[in-house]
């Protein structure tokens, strides 16, 4: 389907929308969650130590009496036992919701939580607390954190939301949906959300479309022009978030096939789509409304650095230690058969790279070098000796030497042929985004008895959450199958 976009007039919306350059003014240097831990901690000793020197002053009964040290040290104990109850209830989320009353609410729970832990734990321990200056240091202390966090919330949208990184994303559709999700995303800076603006639809009058923010102090700018990669790149867009429920399947599939070509993530708001797609998509809630984001799961270098190392030290330690058993299975095909002892063959590698792939050859060699593998172990192309190396999975080994070679990786998809990976969409290209691998989850499952292609969630699910300990986990996994025969 062509994208190009026939030309159209924006006006001066579209220079509104160019990248800006933004000042560091993160406070001290510190990371945003760090700041409202912080910030929380301080307001709750605060509103503690003042509330409970209030209730010192009101208790009735004098010869009870609190020293500062005895309320810093229980202030201090509060404080910190707060703190963890939070961060145990997942208090500081990516999303915040609309007007902050869930957040209150956690508070509010936590606030019980705590005071009556500390009673409990101050009884226990016979330590001797007023009970007016808990009860006034517990109120003041939930009203300071409470009314505190509202001007918290605001310190970090202005100091934090300039300075840290973000994704330019354009938004699709203009209802109330793409509002909803325009404000969430502004009100929810650690989302690292940047609304570039709207593409609307046919009919569409408004040139701005405003937050849900009461004093409509946000607002993003509608683009008029059909959606096109010339449109995204200009933009400098990197994600696209469909926001119109009511969108159809061949439009979706229009804006999938434009999101690809442009190279961008893509976001499903309340869609249908969300609960029937293989492709991998992280699912999340944004107050209230449901999306699922394409975008995969980047380890970063340090994962790439140790993934490297360990694939270097580990094939060539088994290529050392498996030297006799490769003399040994390359004497045995020579005996059977004429022949080359290695089966050499493309296959298509990380980003759509052509490699030779090794192999023991399991096969005759009138066989055909490409085509569909043989599903059977009794199909007459394979050998006495290639069927026992294709069950024991041995015909494998050399590959150790494609790992070395940085070809592959000890871990990763299993590497197709190009006339396999020429039919591929846009759900099984992802699967060229890695490095192929010698073992993963396909070849741990029971569904490797069809053919790989057939097979594409096991691969995209390891896309989606891969790291070195599951690596080391699948490749523990790997032996246990081995030593069992599967």
């Amino acid at each position: 389907m062509k994208t190009n976009a026939v030309p159209s007039q924006l006006g001066a919306s579209r220079e509104t929308v160019q990248p800006e350059v933004f000042e560091d003014r993160q406070p001290f240097g510190l990371s945003m969650p760090i700041f409202e831990i912080s910030c929380d901690f301080l307001l709750l000793l605060a509103g503690c130590m003042v509330g409970g020197a209030l209730g010192h002053l009101l208790q009735l009964n004098r010869t009870f009496a609190v020293s500062s040290r005895q309320l810093l040290f229980g202030s201090l104990i509060y404080s910190g036992l707060f703190i963890c109850l939070l961060q145990g209830q997942r208090a500081y989320p990516r999303v915040c919701s609309l007007l902050h009353v869930k957040e209150t609410e956690i508070v509010l729970r936590i606030s019980i939580k705590a005071l009556l832990v500390c009673l409990v734990v101050f009884a226990l321990g016979r330590y001797p607390v007023p009970r007016m200056t808990a009860l006034t240091a517990w109120l003041v202390g939930t009203l300071a954190l409470t009314g505190g966090r509202l001007w918290v919330y605001d310190m970090v949208r202005k100091h934090f939301s300039a300075a840290s990184p973000k994704r330019r994303t354009l938004i699709y559709g203009t209802k109330r949906t793409a509002r909803r999700f325009l404000t969430g995303a502004l009100h929810s800076p650690k989302l690292g959300i940047d609304p570039v603006g709207f593409v609307a639809k046919e009919g569409e009058t408004s040139d701005v479309i405003y937050s849900n923010d009461y004093f409509h102090r946000d607002s993003r700018p509608v683009f008029r022009e059909p959606l096109s990669v010339e449109l995204l790149e200009e933009l400098q867009v990197q994600e696209i978030v469909v926001c119109d429920p009511a969108i159809t399947d061949r439009e979706l599939a229009w804006v999938k096939e434009v999101a690809q070509e442009a190279n961008c993530s893509l976001s499903l708001v309340d869609n249908q789509e969300i609960l029937t797609s293989k492709a991998p998509m992280r699912v999340w809630e944004m107050d209230g409304l449901l999306v699922a984001t394409t975008i995969l799961n980047e380890p970063g270098r340090r994962y790439d650095m140790l993934k490297r190392g360990m694939d270097i030290f580990c094939s060539s330690l088994l290529i050392f230690f498996s030297a006799p058993v490769w003399a040994v299975l390359a004497l045995c095909i020579r005996l059977e058969s004429k022949g080359p002892i290695f089966f050499r063959q493309t296959r298509v590698g990380k980003d759509g790279k052509f490699f030779e792939i090794l192999k023991f050859r399991s096969m005759k060699v009138d066989a055909p070098k490409y085509a569909f593998s043989p599903a059977h172990h009794e199909d007459p192309r394979i050998t006495r000796v290639g069927r026992f190396l294709r069950q024991s999975s041995l015909d494998e080994v050399p590959q150790l030497i494609n790992v070395l070679m940085g070809d592959m990786s000890l871990v990763g998809p299993r590497p197709e042929m190009p006339f396999i990976t020429e039919g591929y969409g846009p759900v099984e290209s992802t699967r060229l985004r890695v490095p192929q691998g010698i073992t993963g989850f396909w070849q741990l499952s029971a569904d490797r008895r069809y053919a790989i292609h057939e097979s594409i969630e096991y691969d995209l699910y390891y896309i989606q959450n891969r790291t070195l300990l599951m690596d080391v986990a699948i490749l523990l996994h790997t032996l246990v199958y081995a030593a069992k025969g599967i």
